[in-house]
C-alpha cells in the first residue's frame, strides 16, 4: 500500500512539474461577449431543426430577369432573407413570442437579425472576425433592392456608430457578465425589448465559406432562424432521365414552444413556392389563401389552452 500511495504521488510530481508546452497567449477579445450571450438564450429555448433543399434555377431566372429589367443586382442572399420576410408577414405566428405564460405575441413587422462577418481589433490585439448582427426593420415592407443596399452597407459601416452594432450595444457587450446577465433577464421577458434590440427572424449564411453539402444547425434564441448552407449538386429524374441540378441546402431552426412540426414542414413548403416564384423581388398578395400554417391545431389554440394568442 506504501509503495503504491508513494509510485502514485511521484507521477503525480512529475506531471506538475512537466514544462508548459509551446503556446501564445492573446486576450479574449470582449466583443465576443455577444456571441456568449447569444449562445447562453439560445440554450434556453427547445428549438426543433427541419433540413431541406432548393433548386437554383428558378431562383436564378428570376433574379436573371429582376436584372434584365431593372439593371439591380440582387445577391443570393437577400433572396431568400427577403423571401422568409414574405412568407413570415403571411404568417405571423412564426414569429410570435411567449409574453409570460398565457399570452403569445405576434408582430406585424418582420425585423430580420442578419449575422454579417465583421473584422474587430482591439487595442494591441491582431485582427479578427467576429460575427455581429445587422437588424432589417420592418423587412416584409421594403424592397429587395433596399435590403440588399443595407447589408452591403452593414459590411462595412463602422461598429460602435450607427452600424450593424451600435455604441450602446458596444458598451453593453464590454459590461461585465453578471451584469449583463442582469439585463438579459428583463429582456427575455418583453417580447417587445427584445424585438427592439434583437429582431423577430434571424438569417445567417455560411455556404459561401465552404464547398459540398453543408449547413449550420446554430444555437439561436429566436423563435425562427434560416441558415443558409452551400450550393451543390443533385441528380433528379427529368422524363426518365437522369439531370444534374444546383441545389442550396437550407435549415429552419423554431422554437418548439410555439411551433410544431408539422406547422413547420408547411411553412418551409409555403417558402419554397415563394422562392420559386419570385415574391421576394415584390412581395406580391397571393391570389388564393395559403394554407394554414399556424403554429398550432384548433384544439391547441382554444381559450382553455395554457398558450392562446389575443385577437
Amino acid at each position: 500500500m506504501a509503495n503504491s500511495f508513494s509510485s502514485t504521488l511521484s507521477q503525480l510530481i512529475q506531471l506538475v512539474r512537466q514544462p508548459a508546452p509551446a503556446s501564445t497567449h492573446q486576450a479574449y477579445p470582449k466583443l465576443r461577449n455577444f456571441i456568449l450571450d447569444v449562445m447562453a438564450e439560445g440554450r434556453r429555448k427547445n428549438i426543433i431543426n427541419l433540413l431541406f433543399e432548393v433548386e437554383l434555377a428558378p431562383v436564378r431566372d428570376n433574379l436573371a430577369r429582376h436584372s434584365a429589367a431593372t439593371s439591380e443586382r440582387i445577391s443570393l442572399t437577400t433572396y431568400l432573407a427577403k423571401s422568409l420576410a414574405c412568407a413570415v408577414a403571411e404568417n405571423k405566428p412564426m414569429h410570435g413570442y411567449r409574453h409570460g405564460k398565457s399570452k403569445l405575441i405576434l408582430f406585424e413587422d418582420v425585423d430580420l437579425s442578419v449575422m454579417v462577418e465583421r473584422e474587430i481589433e482591439e487595442g494591441a490585439l491582431p485582427v479578427a472576425l467576429l460575427p455581429v448582427t445587422h437588424i432589417v426593420r420592418s423587412a416584409n415592407n421594403k424592397t429587395s433592392g433596399e435590403i440588399h443596399k443595407e447589408l452591403q452597407a452593414a459590411k462595412v459601416a463602422p461598429l460602435g456608430e450607427q452600424g450593424p452594432m451600435s455604441a450602446l450595444e458596444k458598451r453593453f457587450f464590454e459590461m461585465p457578465a453578471v451584469l449583463r446577465k442582469i439585463v438579459w433577464f428583463f429582456i427575455r421577458r418583453d417580447p417587445a425589448m427584445f424585438k427592439d434590440l434583437v429582431g423577430t427572424v434571424g438569417v445567417t449564411s455560411m455556404g459561401m465559406h465552404t464547398s459540398g453539402s453543408a449547413v449550420v444547425i446554430p444555437i439561436t434564441p429566436m423563435t425562427l432562424t434560416l441558415s443558409i448552407g452551400s450550393i451543390g449538386k443533385k441528380l433528379v429524374l427529368e422524363n426518365g432521365v437522369p439531370v444534374e441540378r444546383d441545389i442550396i441546402h437550407l435549415n429552419l431552426g423554431a422554437d418548439h414552444d410555439i411551433i410544431d412540426g408539422a406547422p413547420l414542414m408547411r411553412f418551409a413548403d409555403r417558402f419554397k413556392i415563394m422562392l420559386a416564384e419570385g415574391y421576394a423581388l415584390d412581395c406580391p398578395q397571393p391570389s388564393i389563401k395559403a394554407p394554414s400554417t399556424a403554429p398550432f391545431s384548433a384544439a391547441e389554440a382554444d381559450s382553455d389552452s395554457p398558450l392562446s394568442v389575443p385577437a
